[in-house]
């Protein structure tokens, strides 16, 4: 006699899926820059007064990877498990003169892809507060904001901010299914200007995927067990 349960439990193994979560690049730059990192001309660099921001065990702490504006750093992934959806978490500074949008100066846009497409577009701004900045954090995901954090400051237009991005939920349950991925971060825009005036870097960055939920798991309790048979039979 076939075991119907045993059935339903093929559904959930006959491929290898990522489990919930499954971090598939993990770094926080307190060392050398990961060979999965491409960071052109950004480097390791002392948070300074960043340490400490952040959530207890998320936190700025040791060092950072830091970039000036125009820059780009990517993140090229291999070999990743079977999934559906992919994720990104990370602490952003936003360091010295950023200048958000308005009038000159002006433009300073985090710009973060994912294979090519733009996910997440925003303008940052430090300089002054009657700057416009497009970027408006969820609860909790203001860290700091405008104050003096380190590296060109204090005075003047040299402010620092600070952002917990893995509360930001465009950064998450992206659709992906492919075995590869690459995701870039760039400071643009027509305000850019040399690292000693404006400059972003990040901390903490966890990439993971995740798989859709198995379909024979029809009540959505982790388990394929008789309830979902049931389930199936009532249907």
């Amino acid at each position: 006699m076939h075991n119907p349960i045993s059935f339903f439990a093929t559904l959930c193994v006959a491929a290898p899926l990522a489990s919930a979560g499954t971090v598939a690049f993990s770094n926080n730059f307190d060392s050398t820059v990961p060979s999965q990192v491409s960071p052109g001309v950004a480097l390791i660099t002392p948070v300074q007064f960043f340490a400490g921001l952040g959530p207890s065990g998320y936190q700025f702490g040791g060092s950072f990877l830091r970039s000036p504006t125009g820059n780009t750093v990517a993140v090229t992934l291999s070999n990743l498990p079977a999934h559906t959806t992919l994720s990104v978490d990370f602490l952003f500074a936003a360091i010295d003169s950023l200048d958000g949008t308005g009038t000159f100066p002006e433009g300073d846009f985090l710009n973060v892809k994912v294979d090519g497409v733009s996910i997440f577009r925003e303008s940052f701004a430090n300089a002054t507060a009657s700057q416009d900045q497009t970027y408006v954090a969820p609860p909790g995901g203001v860290l700091a904001r405008r104050i003096d954090l380190g590296f060109s400051g204090p005075g003047s237009f040299y402010t620092d901010s600070a952002y917990d991005m893995s509360l930001e939920p465009r950064f998450h349950n992206l659709p992906h299914t492919a075995s590869t991925a690459t995701i870039s971060f760039v400071m643009e825009g027509p305000g850019i200007q040399d690292l000693n005036d404006e400059s972003w870097a990040m901390d903490n960055l966890r990439i993971s995927v995740n798989a859709a939920a198995c379909v024979g798991d029809l009540n959505n309790d982790n388990q394929v067990d008789d309830a979902d048979f049931q389930i199936f039979v009532v249907a």
